[in-house]
């Protein structure tokens, strides 16, 4: 495909991934959108094998606008929770996992309790990493204090 980009193939291979996993509230059971132009969804949405829905926004530092994606997240954030029927979602973030040094240095730059309260407001459930280890789970605080 032409239009790849860093954060379409690291959602394409999250997702391979996430077909394949052991966790029940992971798995994915049925998949509502795994593209990150979509308009009507988030980067990453689907149903897992245990009823979960969960709604991931995927950012990748390998970006050529990497430094932008770090505003990006918020923005998308805030527009998942305006979506209807999130009340009962779990909305997370994808970075790569050697993105989370990166991300966490420059989130430095907010401070530290607003960065974790808009993490409550909004509320995100987790952090997902995706590399060589595979799927991984972090707090938005570990985000944050990961630096």
């Amino acid at each position: 495909m032409s239009n790849r980009t860093p954060e379409q193939n690291l959602i394409d291979a999250f997702v391979s991934s996430l077909q394949a996993h052991d966790n029940l509230d992971l798995k994915i059971d049925r998949l509502i959108n795994c593209r990150c132009k979509a308009k009507k969804w988030a980067d990453i949405e689907y149903i897992s094998a245990s009823g979960s829905h969960w709604v991931i926004e995927a950012k990748s530092n390998d970006s050529s606008d990497a430094h932008n994606t770090v505003h990006k997240i918020f923005g998308e954030l805030l527009k998942e929770t305006g979506r209807e029927s999130r009340e009962n979602s779990k909305i997370s973030v994808l970075i790569p996992e050697s993105g989370v040094s990166f991300y966490s240095r420059l989130f430095q730059s907010i401070n530290r309790e607003k960065f974790l309260r808009f993490g409550k407001l909004v509320p995100v459930q987790c952090v997902f990493t995706f590399g060589s280890s595979g799927i991984g789970q972090i707090s938005w605080k570990e985000l944050y204090d990961h630096h």
